[in-house]
């Protein structure tokens, strides 16, 4: 019996021991730097919907898809020692540099995936992608002076491929990383300008940001949330909206749809007297991979106010058909460069696949149900239904419009019987 309990009380402090090495070098939950995550993987779900949406095409950033293009990371290099031969500073300074974010590990916590790469690789890795980007941006902001030297400025296919692939969000770098590193070249205007300078697409209608980005995907995220009058990001969540009725459907009610002037595409307004004021949304080939990424962001990202995905919710309520999407083009409130209405429908109606619903802001909750209210009333809803049943296509108009002829010409008729002409 004692030697029984004997192997026992041994069995017991080897688990303990073994388990204790288990968690040694283990932190508890809220010791962890999960607040420093910013770049991250695309969830499985939603990435399926369309992956080449979040993957790039011509050059990779970090480590997500490190190494994916060899003829572009021998160009990185050279925009590297352009830049070090800009600085005219020695390699040293950077090195001490990347290595004094590497010591405080702010550069890996942003990263929400686990990375593979040992020290060394990963800051070099880090360091070249930096100064590449840093350098074309450069060059770009002084197009005059590099663009018959530069052999991406002589290729402006290259560069739209290398702008769209920078804002995607596994494809990304800590900004800080870019901003210290520029920092030592004392040059006088900011990395956040040149940096805006670059992305500022006049489709989207945005704005540079007060505050430096977290990475490029939150630079464009943040810069349409910048252009907004309304503050939206400030405002609380209400409620979950389930359900607001189509563009045509309002219109038939007697809605109006307007192009506001104002530059947000955030910037939604309704009056009491039946209109809704969007502001013009411009699409073309990369709007869906812009609007997936930034919403991808806001998905993971827990600190994120979900405006972007809110307002793609908006438009999916608005748009079910291509009779809905010629409506907001012929209001001028859609500028469609892909030329199809059925692409559009497409991609509105996907863009939030596998995305979590959130609740909607007090503003846009508000303008749904007045949206709702509006198409509900009972003289706008039988007026929408009569349009709908004898209006609704050419054959319809013209035999809708015989019938109330031949009652004219009979009331007419009677009328002048009775009248004795």
């Amino acid at each position: 019996m004692e030697g029984e309990l004997r192997d026992v009380a041994i069995e017991i402090e080897r688990l303990e021991r073994e388990w204790s090495e288990m968690l040694h070098d283990v932190k508890p939950p809220e010791m962890d730097e999960f607040y420093m995550q910013c770049i991250y993987r695309v969830p499985p779900d939603i990435r399926e919907n369309n992956p080449e949406a979040y993957t790039p095409r011509i050059v990779s950033i970090g480590p997500y898809h490190h190494n994916s293009f060899g003829k572009m990371e021998e160009l990185k290099l050279k925009y590297f020692k352009g830049f070090l031969n800009r600085t005219r500073l020695p390699m040293r300074e950077f090195v001490v540099k990347i290595k004094e974010m590497e010591e405080s590990n702010i550069i890996r916590s942003c990263y929400a995936a686990t990375i593979q790469y040992n020290v060394d690789y990963f800051l070099k890795m880090i360091l070249v992608d930096a100064c590449f980007i840093i350098e074309l941006f450069l060059r770009c902001h002084r197009y005059s002076e590099w663009e018959e030297k530069d052999p991406l400025l002589l290729k402006p296919w290259m560069l739209n491929y290398i702008q769209r692939d920078l804002l995607l969000l596994e494809n990304q770098l800590p900004f800080f990383v870019l901003e210290q590193l520029y920092n030592l070249t004392g040059m006088n205007e900011k990395l956040l300008d040149i940096t805006f300078n670059y992305f500022e697409n006049t489709s989207l209608r945005n704005m540079c940001p007060r505050e430096s980005p977290k990475h490029f995907t939150d630079l464009l995220r943040s810069s349409i949330i910048s252009s907004s009058k309304l503050g939206l990001e400030k405002l609380k969540e209400c409620e979950e909206v389930n359900h607001v009725y189509s563009a045509s459907q309002l219109t038939e009610a007697g809605l109006k749809f307007k192009a506001s002037p104002n530059n947000s595409l955030l910037d939604l307004t309704y009056s009491k007297h039946g209109v809704l004021s969007m502001p013009i949304l411009n699409i073309h080939a990369t709007t869906e991979a812009l609007f997936r990424n930034m919403m991808a962001y806001e998905d993971c990202h827990l600190s994120s106010t979900k405006i972007i995905i809110q307002y793609v919710a908006l438009l999916d309520f608005l748009i079910n058909t291509e009779k809905d999407v010629d409506i907001l083009v012929d209001k001028k409130i859609i500028v469609n460069w892909m030329g199809d209405a059925k692409a559009v429908v497409t991609m509105i109606n996907h863009l939030s696949s596998s995305i979590v619903m959130p609740d909607f802001n007090s503003h846009y909750f508000s303008i749904c149900n007045s949206l709702n209210e509006f198409y509900e009333n009972p003289r706008n809803k039988y007026k929408a239904i009569f349009i709908h049943e004898y209006f609704n296509t050419p054959w319809k108009i013209a035999s809708t419009s015989a019938a109330i002829m031949l009652l004219l010409l009979t009331f007419i008729q009677t009328v002048n019987k009775e009248m004795g002409c």
